[in-house]
């Protein structure tokens, strides 16, 4: 079975989609352009009968300007832009201020009858002024409303900070008593501190210096153990008379004396005669030597130095066991020093541990006085200054502009009229929108490679000259644009890129009912037979099928008479009045026509013919389509334009694909 190249679009997945739903929306535009009509008329008679009778109202501007820092405590207090600003709007348009604003009017104009008034604060973009704005159906009563809520603002911004200056400078003296209160405490505390502890600082630090210097005692008798009990004898005599060598380095004698002075400065008892007696049988050893030069071993004065060595020797021994005995008794001292020093160093630790306790108590104390000392200080000067602002009228936001002359607000009727028309247009649209939404057919051939991405698009058969009877094509047959459509699906079957074998018998499909596929099949057989290639149609819609109806023939003889084996197909094959076509009528209809297995019979006619055509019924009404596609070479889906479900397309070929059809490509008709 042949299968074909899939080609890749070159085009980005997104453009694809866009250039899909602006297609789509265009058609829908087209076919439902009355909408947008009918929604633009009544916005524009909605908004012309608005226009006429819209009551007149009338608007009073005033302009306000903040302060971006004002002095409050002694220090510049930098007011917080968005949360000072609704502070504000919110104060300037509560009730209070409103019904302030009205007795004030109805004082100072007792015969004014009291009408609503909508009041409005806005910010100037990028400055520092506000925009007050009243709107009511009175010009005079408009903007007396406004001036009086300007001025009841400023007066109830000076009460509450009157208010707030008092109750601020209670709270400040009562916490001046407080402090005052505990500097006194912390000062005595101190005292108290300094004459049961007396001098700790001191203490501490000769603590410290103490206990480091028993510490380095004791790293310095570790190191003298340390050393007696790796090196051996000689290597501890030696390191000895290396520290006291005439020419030694002063600072290996003193590095020496300090690691063990026991045996840098040993000059007597076993230690000084173990070396006395070494260095003589060193001496006998080269008279012994040197005798042997000139006489025989057996000479007596060579046998006298030889008994002499003996004799050395055995002193030697006797005095190095002594040495070791007197090391031994010096690593014994050593150890009951470090030990002792080791309790010195516990004993001290504990005293300087209590001692830096103490003096961070003393600290904890000094600092928490100079706290309350500064504390009182700060809040000295904080109620100096809430007296001076209290005195001195410090407002963050004055008036720039009074309330001016109200003016009419009542809107043009071009500017009503355009706000009619965009409304209604916009509507129209959103209509549009949602039935395009709504409607998923497929519309054209940008939205149909949009959807279907991955299957290649053979034809296209045009619009109009499919509609009505069905009717075959001639070979110079006057419907110029069809005739080239099928010449041209011929042509994408016959040289489309395939890997092996060049599909021979192929099949004729959509997902539903009605979308061309028989008319399609026929006129696609007559194309191929036109060329000169042998044809054979076969309605394979068993249950429906009307081929039989187009080259009006007979359908009581047909496919299912040959897969009952009635007939031989060479019976049931019908030749048409065109060249090279021939047609198998699907014969009697029959319950359960996809019982019927046609494999051995594609099989028997497959070599007597160059192209087998075959009519199917739809997909996704009927499961005989399903049945023999996956038989035949390869598949012909057709997809109609303005009638074709995306859904039901989508699901019709994923069916396909499940059970492994080779679908050589869409066929879009009605284009």
């Amino acid at each position: 079975m042949a299968i074909p190249v899939q080609t890749k679009f070159s085009v980005a997945d997104l453009l694809a989609k866009v250039k899909v739903f602006a297609n789509r929306y265009a058609i829908t535009f087209r076919k439902f352009w009355w909408i947008p009509a009918i929604t633009v008329s009544i916005g524009l008679i909605v908004s012309f009968w608005n226009g006429i009778n819209v009551v007149p109202s009338y608007i009073s501007t005033a302009r306000m300007v903040i302060s971006s820092q004002f002095q409050i405590e002694g220090t510049a207090h930098v007011v917080e832009q968005g949360d000072f600003l609704g502070t504000q709007f919110a104060l300037m348009l509560s009730e209070k201020v409103a019904q302030r604003a009205r007795t004030r009017i109805h004082t100072q104009h007792p015969d004014w009858l009291h009408v609503g008034v909508a009041l409005d604060v806005s910010q100037t973009p990028r400055t520092s002024f506000l925009v007050l704005r009243a709107t009511g159906p009175e010009p005079l009563y408009t903007q007396a409303f406004l001036d009086s809520a300007i001025q009841e603002y400023m007066i109830m911004k000076r009460e509450m900070r009157v208010d707030q200056s008092d109750s601020m400078t209670a709270t400040l003296r009562n916490e001046l008593i407080l402090l005052e209160k505990e500097t006194n405490d912390d000062e005595q505390e101190l005292l108290l501190f300094r004459e049961k502890n007396g001098f700790v600082q001191t203490q501490g630090n000769n603590a410290g210096e103490y206990l480091s210097s028993l510490e380095r005692d004791l790293a310095q008798l570790k190191t003298n153990l340390n050393l007696l009990n790796t090196l051996n004898l000689d290597q501890n005599i030696e390191r000895a008379q290396v520290t006291n060598a005439p020419n030694a380095p002063a600072n290996s004698q003193t590095m020496s004396s300090t690691l063990d002075p026991s045996l840098s400065n040993n000059t007597y008892g076993p230690i000084v005669e173990y070396q006395k007696e070494k260095q003589i049988i060193m001496e006998l050893k080269q008279k012994h030597a040197d005798a042997l030069k000139t006489m025989r071993p057996a000479n007596p004065k060579v046998l006298d130095i030889e008994e002499e060595i003996r004799s050395a020797e055995n002193r030697m021994d006797n005095y190095r066991q002594q040495s070791v005995d007197v090391l031994k008794m010096r690593k014994q001292s050593l150890e009951y020093q470090i030990q002792n020093l080791q309790g010195l160093i516990r004993e001290w630790s504990a005293k300087a541990t209590d001692l830096s306790q103490k003096l961070a108590e003393q600290d904890r104390i000094k600092l928490k006085l100079e706290h309350d000392k500064s504390q009182y200080d700060r809040i000295i000067t904080t109620l100096h200054s809430v007296d001076v602002f209290k005195n001195v009228a410090q407002e963050p936001i004055t008036v720039v502009e009074g309330a001016t002359p109200s003016v009419s607000s009542k809107p043009s009727l071009i500017k009503s009229l355009f706000g009619g028309f965009a409304t209604g247009l916009l509507a129209g649209l959103a209509i549009l929108f949602l039935i395009d939404k709504t409607d998923d057919r497929i519309g054209s051939l940008v939205e149909c490679r949009g959807n279907f991405p991955d299957n290649t698009v053979l034809g296209q058969i045009p619009h109009d000259d499919m509609e009505g009877d069905l009717s075959l094509l001639v070979p110079y047959d006057p419907r110029h644009a069809l005739l080239e459509a099928f010449r041209a699906l011929r042509s994408s079957i016959l040289f489309t890129p395939v890997e092996g074998a060049r599909p021979k018998a192929l099949m004729v499909t959509s997902a539903s009912p009605g979308e061309g596929k028989t008319a399609i099949a026929a006129n696609l057989s007559a194309t191929l037979a036109f060329s000169g290639a042998k044809t054979l149609l076969i309605d394979c819609n068993l249950t429906n099928g009307h081929l039989h109806e187009l080259f009006e023939t007979s359908p009581d003889i047909g496919l299912l008479n040959v897969l009952q084996q009635q007939v031989r197909w060479s019976e049931a094959v019908v030749q048409t009045n065109i060249d090279n076509l021939f047609l198998l009528p699907r014969g009697e209809a029959l319950a359960y026509p996809a019982e019927h297995y046609f494999g051995a019979f594609l099989k028997e006619i497959y070599p007597d013919f160059d192209y087998i055509i075959f009519d199917s019924a739809s997909i996704l009404d009927n499961v005989d389509a399903l049945s023999f596609a996956p038989i035949v070479d390869g598949v012909l889906f057709v997809i109609r334009f303005g009638q074709t479900s995306t859904g039901k397309a989508t699901r019709a070929l994923d069916f396909l694909q499940a059970r492994q059809v080779n679908v050589l490509g869409l066929v879009c008709n009605n284009v």
